[in-house]
């Protein structure tokens, strides 16, 4: 008899905790991954624990039928959990409807944890303390588990969809459990409607990741339709076509994460950005590329002369069938130079501290995203210092921002924005660009030459390339900027778009 408290405390541990990283998933996916959603979703769900805390006590002393209100509760939760999420993706603004879902998601179950002691406490000299002690124990075991289970290992086999809709349908079912425990057989089938009608949501498609993702495309002039929704673990991916040509637009965490044009004479996505590498190294061995996303960029890279070796370090595994959807950028995972790593950048770094390179790419994505500052910080630009070969050059997104410049300019003694990128390195590569037609008319595509310099769009292409001027902070129309570090993270929390405020 009172082993089952034990039961209830964990599992409701499990589904608590499991739901604030669904939650944690939804809010940060409809907020465009600013790093402040992490602190809302657990500012509001830790209020909704503590207030269910005392409406539990209050529970308590108002009933002796604790597990029939328990089971009426966490039948309400599940359902709650199971349709709230997919009510708001529908919605203009599903961010603003999330805020009170998460709190009353949050009352719903942290009602029974009080509960739950109640029920478990032995009301014998001596063994008070031990009672409430196991059950306190399970608690914190099932939400640990809840984090372990649903972060590592059902969010990369499902959908969040899926798991929202499955952390529903167990919360009800455990409604039921506990109705049975005190009510008639008759009260517990009706009851047991709710989780079977969920069910019967549970095997329907999933489609609110697409009601919840950017559909705005072309500067936006009007709705896309959602392309290669790809989800793991790691995040959501889909494409928006375009109507204009140029490549499909990748969304990773809901943000623009670059186009799969691979094409210099359409160049919708500042290819001069990467060419003028070619004019920079001559010879380019050995390339580093951190964060490949929709791989247009390491397609590029495979053309360019003399290369031996690209390794690509790439956190979202997703990106891989992703990129099998696009038969001109598909060939770079043949490619036998290119090496992809499915590791996150830093980590790999310091673990092949061997390795040394010619060229390091990172398109970056915007400065203000959660975990930008792992790629933008002085202490990475450190280590990604270290890896360069004499003469090599890093290049990467500063997406504007003259905080990242100027971190550049305090880690490498040559360090320009040449369009919104960042050029460094511990040679001045500068004097090169006078003699870089002739390397940029050696890249290739397929073995073949891809620039013709008879072709008059070749040839402008490669005058805009070489002709954009290296400035440094001194010269960033946005300001001379601060040095980010690791402990400071200014470029995540200092910018970027207030939360609530999603993709329209």
């Amino acid at each position: 008899m009172m082993r089952f408290p034990w039961l209830l405390s964990l599992t409701v541990g499990f589904l608590s905790l499991s739901q604030e990283i669904l939650w944690m998933r939804y809010f940060s996916f409809v907020n465009m991954s600013v790093p402040k959603s992490f602190s809302f979703v657990l500012a509001f769900f830790l209020a909704g624990i503590a207030m269910g805390a005392i409406r539990g006590k209050e529970l308590c002393g108002n009933t002796d039928k604790l597990y029939t209100a328990s089971g009426l509760l966490l039948i309400g939760a599940g359902i709650l959990d199971m349709l709230g999420p997919m009510a708001a993706a529908m919605l203009p603004k599903p961010g603003a409807f999330v805020v009170p879902l998460i709190y009353v998601c949050a009352v719903l179950k942290g009602m029974i944890f009080p509960v739950a002691h109640h029920l478990g406490s032995v009301p014998v000299a001596g063994q008070v303390g031990k009672s409430v002690s196991r059950v306190y124990f399970m608690n914190i075991i099932g939400s640990t588990l809840g984090p372990l289970v649903t972060g590592f290992w059902l969010l990369d086999h499902f959908s969040l969809q899926t798991c929202m809709q499955l952390m529903g349908w167990l919360t009800a079912a455990l409604g039921v459990v506990c109705l049975a425990r005190e009510q008639s057989g008759r009260f517990v089938a009706t009851a047991a409607l709710a989780p079977i009608c969920l069910l019967i949501m549970f095997l329907q498609p999933g489609v609110m990741a697409e009601g919840l993702a950017c559909r705005t495309a072309e500067g936006n002039k009007g709705p896309a339709p959602v392309k290669n929704l790809i989800e793991t673990r790691t995040g959501i991916i889909h494409a928006l076509p375009s109507d204009h040509g140029g490549g499909d637009y990748t969304l990773g965490g809901n943000v623009y994460d670059g186009r799969d044009n691979i094409n210099p004479r359409t160049n919708s996505n500042g290819l001069e950005r990467l060419f003028i590498l070619a004019a920079l190294q001559p010879a380019p061995a050995e390339i580093l590329v951190i964060g490949m996303s929709s791989g247009a960029w390491t397609r590029i890279l495979t053309g360019f002369p003399a290369v031996k070796n690209i390794d690509v370090v790439e956190i979202n595994p997703g990106y891989l069938p992703f990129i099998r959807n696009y038969p001109e950028i598909s060939p770079v995972l043949g490619d036998p130079r290119v090496h992809i790593h499915i590791d996150d950048g830093r980590r790999w770094l310091k673990r092949e501290t061997k390795k040394k390179y010619d060229l390091i790419v990172m398109n970056t994505s915007f400065h203000w995203r959660a975990y930008s500052t792992n790629l933008l910080s002085a202490e990475f630009l450190t280590i990604l210092r270290s890896r360069l070969n004499p003469g090599g050059v890093l290049t990467y997104n500063s997406t504007d921002s003259p905080d990242v410049l100027k971190t550049a300019e305090t880690v490498f003694p040559f360090a320009f924005r040449y369009m919104n990128f960042v050029v460094a390195g511990d040679e001045d590569f500068r004097p090169l660009v006078a003699s870089g037609r002739e390397r940029l008319l050696a890249v290739q595509r397929d073995g073949k030459p891809l620039f013709d310099d008879r072709a008059p769009a070749d040839r402008a292409f490669i005058d805009v390339t070489l002709a954009v001027p290296f400035r440094t902070s001194a010269e960033d129309p946005n300001g001379p900027g601060e040095v980010i570090t690791d402990w400071n993270m200014i470029t995540e929390f200092k910018h970027g778009p207030l939360l609530l405020a999603a993709c329209d």
